[in-house]
């Protein structure tokens, strides 16, 4: 393994299914014989540590099958496995001398390499000429090994210049095996607890200042406090250091250092925190006024969610687009992300230990980050995805441990022993809640707002409630159909809080917590706060798209005349102004049709504050549909105009809206609709069976 190897490893990693031998090849600059014979070394080294292996479809690449998370392979690889090139070894013996606090012998440069002694001897000349480009030399004791010579601040610029060119390097550096050995009395778990502990002071710093670092500025920052610490308290100090006047952040830079000198008990140093700031040059803040608004493009971040998950169900095979929940807590987590444009790096290292037996679900949130990239219109990191994976790992923990029950009434006119035999049969495979078991004449006496769905060995008319029809033996056709109609019309079941009363709750709190009048308060307040959220109205589609905000067979001949037309109800009765319609063209203008989320139907909507004035959705049917340049969703025939005034009012109704979007035969009533109160009605029906 080598740089180059290890390049590739990342690229068919991060884009799985993207780069055949010759897209590689162009991508690095090399011939297509060469990414072969690097393929080849991969797989080779893949199977030696039973790791991964490669798949390809279609000529394109894919690493399935890994046991341990891939990027933590790459980041910890030993010397043994990765062979350093001439000017890597020299980067590498430069840092041996920065971290060693007197001298190391030129055999235990080569024993730390995994490379001969001869070799080291061979590279002196150059290290020195190296070294000499930044004002040091090497120093040669007998018997004792060789050290670096020269000025302090010299030393601090070499380590800048080498994680600024060779960050990658540096990240194998501090995780090879015999580290700790030349640092004296530092221990590898020692100096993993420092890197923590410099983590977490720098996230607390961030949020202090209101200053957020990019992920690798971040790294580099707490790279470099890891070397002043060891330098400093080998008697290393700065000394004289003459003072620029440069454009530093002073806040964090000033506060950083106070509570590092705090923590790992070192002098207060002028010139240490002066070298600090004019070295915080070199890192990128990212200021929230230089990200995207989060709160103003919601609507914006929760289609994107919308869509992301329902793509990531797809790859997964699992119903994820059911879990409101991750869709209410991804869709803020997102929020974030644009708002700050980084993600706290403190708990990163851990978060990959958790994530190692999850690695199937991270390449399926992988293989579709690119509908988060397109929006923000950056490189998600590794690590923001990380934090995804999280979501979506949580949400799949919690189906485990939930059930989908469907109430169901089967339907059966082969008499009692068959209809028991089939019912027996339905229980075995299904959590199903069946209510009765009864011939077809007498289902009308039996129906009610409860039932899901009903199962019938004979045709049925005029039903609103779906039914599937089943035969009597009921067969594996019969299954997967089944299984169809739960995923779409099941209820999802978590488990539920007893129903007491405030005052109920209070009355056992009081015995516990006596005379603390203090803490008492506390959990009133806290009590207040459960009931009032739990008992907040939630507006659902049906309450915002009713009769009167649906019209149906209206003409439009262009995208932007159905976006006006769609809007003008909502305009006329002062829940828009002209300003929203034209932001909403504006959008797709600039970003495309994003919003057009299923076959033929598009959610037109703009920021929050370019002309929104209340909380409104607005639904046309067009009797010709038209292209939006949506790709196989054009062209587009139902347009529903989303206009929101804050993050949650609207979350539930576009939650359901996009779910029964899934329901094939939802859409086919849509089109059977002869007017608004149909479609007002339809809506109604299929929400109340999904709820």
């Amino acid at each position: 393994m080598y740089k180059r190897t290890c390049e590739i490893i990342r690229i068919i990693y991060k884009r799985p299914n993207k780069f055949d031998i010759k897209g590689l090849a162009q991508l690095l600059s090399v011939s297509i014989k060469t990414v072969q014979a690097d393929i080849h070394e991969i797989n080779e080294y893949f199977e030696s540590k039973e790791i991964a292996s490669f798949e390809i479809v279609d000529n394109k690449f894919s690493i399935k099958k890994t046991n341990k998370a891939i990027y933590e392979i790459l980041n910890t690889l030993s010397f043994y496995d990765y062979k350093l090139s001439k000017e890597e070894r020299l980067v590498i013996e430069a840092l041996l001398l920065i971290f060693t606090s007197e001298h190391v012998t030129l055999s235990n440069i080569a024993e730390f390499m995994y490379v001969s002694r001869s070799t080291v001897i061979g590279d002196l000349k150059y290290l020195n000429d190296y070294l000499n480009d930044f004002g040091l030399s090497t120093n040669t004791q007998l018997n004792m090994g060789i050290c670096i010579n020269g000025p302090e601040i010299n030393v601090r610029n070499l380590f800048v210049s080498i994680l600024l060119k060779y960050g990658y390097l540096y990240s194998l550096f501090s995780h090879q095996e015999g580290t700790e050995n030349l640092n004296g009395e530092e221990t590898k778990a020692n100096a993993r607890e420092k890197n923590i502990i410099l983590q977490n002071l720098t996230s607390e710093v961030e949020g202090y200042s209101e200053l957020h670092l990019t992920e690798c500025s971040f790294n580099m920052l707490v790279n470099y406090f890891g070397m002043a610490i060891f330098r400093m308290k080998s008697g290393k100090h700065l000394k004289n250091y003459e003072q620029k006047s440069i454009d530093a952040n002073k806040k964090l830079i000033e506060r950083l250092f106070k509570l590092v000198c705090q923590h790992f008990n070192l002098v207060y140093n002028e010139n240490e925190l002066e070298y600090l700031k004019n070295f915080s040059v070199n890192l990128t803040y990212l200021k929230k006024n230089n990200c995207i608004d989060g709160s103003k493009e919601i609507v914006k971040i929760q289609t994107i969610t919308r869509l992301f998950i329902m793509n990531v169900s797809k790859s997964l095979n699992r119903p994820l687009y059911r879990d409101y929940e991750l869709f209410q807590s991804l869709s803020n987590h997102l929020e974030r992300i644009f708002n700050d444009g980084f993600i706290n790096s403190a708990e990163y290292d851990e978060i990959n230990v958790i994530l190692e037996k999850y690695d199937d679900i991270k390449k399926g949130v992988t293989e579709n980050i690119e509908i988060i990239e397109q929006y923000v219109d950056r490189i998600i990191t590794d690590e923001e995805i990380s934090y995804i994976v999280v979501y979506i790992c949580a949400s799949l923990e919690k189906m485990k441990i939930q059930t989908t029950m469907c109430n169901v009434i089967l339907i059966c006119n082969s008499g009692i022993g068959t209809s028991q035999l089939l019912k027996s049969k339905l229980l075995k495979r299904f959590d199903f809640n069946i209510i009765n078991v009864i011939p077809k004449h007498r289902l009308g006496d039996l129906l009610s707002s409860e039932v899901n769905f009903i199962i019938s060995t004979v045709d049925l008319e005029d039903v609103d409630v779906p039914y599937i029809k089943i035969s009597p033996q009921f067969t594996d056709s019969d299954f997967l159909r089944m299984r169809k109609m739960i995923d779409d019309y099941g209820c999802i079941n978590s488990v539920k809080f007893d129903k007491n009363e405030y005052s109920d709750i209070i009355s056992k709190i009081k015995p516990i917590v006596k005379n603390d009048d203090e803490l008492l308060d506390v959990f009133k307040e806290s009590l207040n706060n459960y009931f009032a959220k739990k008992n907040k109205v939630v507006l659902s589609l049906s309450n915002l798209l009713t009769e009167e905000f649906i019209q149906v067979d209206v003409e439009a001949d262009t995208w932007q005349q159905a976006i006006e037309k769609a809007s003008e109800n909502l305009l006329e009765k002062g829940y828009i102004n002209n300003n929203y319609i034209k932001s909403m063209i504006k959008n797709v203008e600039q970003n495309g049709p994003y919003f057009v989320i299923s076959e033929g139907f598009a959610i037109p909507h703009s920021v929050i504050d370019e002309g929104s004035r209340r909380l409104g959705f607005n639904l046309i049917r067009l009797k010709n549909p038209v292209v939006f340049n949506a790709g196989i969703y054009d062209p587009i025939k139902y347009l529903c105009v989303i206009n929101a005034v804050d993050n949650e009012k609207h979350l539930k109704a576009l939650f359901n809206l996009v779910n029964l979007l899934q329901i094939y035969e939802f859409k086919e009533a849509l089109n059977k609709a002869e007017n608004s109160k149909d479609v007002a009605k339809i809506i109604e029906v299929f929400e109340r069976r999904i709820q």
